[in-house]
């Protein structure tokens, strides 16, 4: 079991005082982790982790009554009652799922969401900025970081391509590459056919200052899935097309 994820667990029932358990679940199946504040009125308290995630598994296939809704990160979660307990099941990476039990305030629902989301990121909040140019990559990844990313900063293609091989071995997926198409020694056309033949599931979003046009790039890609932005962009701009660029 991570230990990371037994901590991760911990503060997120810290954080809120009804709560009565955080775990990890593997394919609501397989206990990962496990963390839970004593509770010996609570109903929780007689149930064992399995008999939680056989719970989890029903409701998450729709044999129980449960509302699901997409909170900040865009993904599914699933908020249930069980035995006047309150239980939210949220989606993470490689097949796991969070469990978070206990009596929670409907008003503290979107707290709870925002902390599991910060605290176990998804790959849709992970995203790669690679530009030559440092203020743009700076203003790019402060404009992330407001809205709950992870960012990493590359300074050429190449770097690109070596943050994704070592992702890869981590088993660490990104959401979105955002990535300019004139640089030096590799330019964003290249780096796109090699982040494809490493992850072609990863969205890329191209930014350029010169007067390229999705068709342009469609035919030097040789990819018809083309998302572009072009230089100078607003806040919301860039926003919207990264939002554009994860839903597509």
């Amino acid at each position: 079991m991570p230990s990371d994820y037994e901590q991760a667990c911990k503060s997120i029932v810290q954080a809120h005082e009804l709560i009565d358990l955080a775990m990890v679940i593997d394919k609501f199946a397989n206990i990962v982790a496990k963390a839970s504040r004593p509770s010996p009125s609570s109903s929780i308290g007689k149930m064992s982790p399995e008999d939680i995630a056989r719970t989890a598994m029903r409701v998450n296939i729709g044999k129980g009554a449960f509302n699901a809704s997409k909170n900040k990160t865009g993904s599914s979660s699933i908020h249930a009652r069980y035995n006047a307990m309150d239980m939210v099941v949220q989606p993470l990476d490689n097949d796991l799922s969070l469990i978070v039990i206990g009596l929670i305030d409907a008003a503290k629902m979107p707290e709870l969401l925002d902390l599991i989301s910060k605290t176990f990121p998804t790959k849709i909040k992970r995203a790669i900025v690679v530009d030559d140019e440092p203020d743009i990559r700076v203003v790019i990844k402060e404009l992330l970081e407001k809205r709950g990313f992870q960012v990493t900063l590359c300074a050429s293609g190449r770097d690109c391509i070596r943050t994704l091989e070592k992702a890869r071995e981590d088993k660490i997926e990104f959401g979105v590459v955002i990535l300019d198409v004139r640089m030096p020694e590799m330019d964003g056309f290249q780096t796109f056919k090699e982040i494809q033949a490493i992850s072609s599931n990863t969205n890329v979003l191209f930014i350029t200052a010169f007067e390229y046009s999705q068709k342009d790039i469609a035919e030097k890609i040789s990819s018809p899935k083309v998302h572009l932005l072009h230089k100078p962009f607003s806040r919301t701009e860039l926003l919207q097309s990264i939002n554009e660029v994860i839903e597509s």
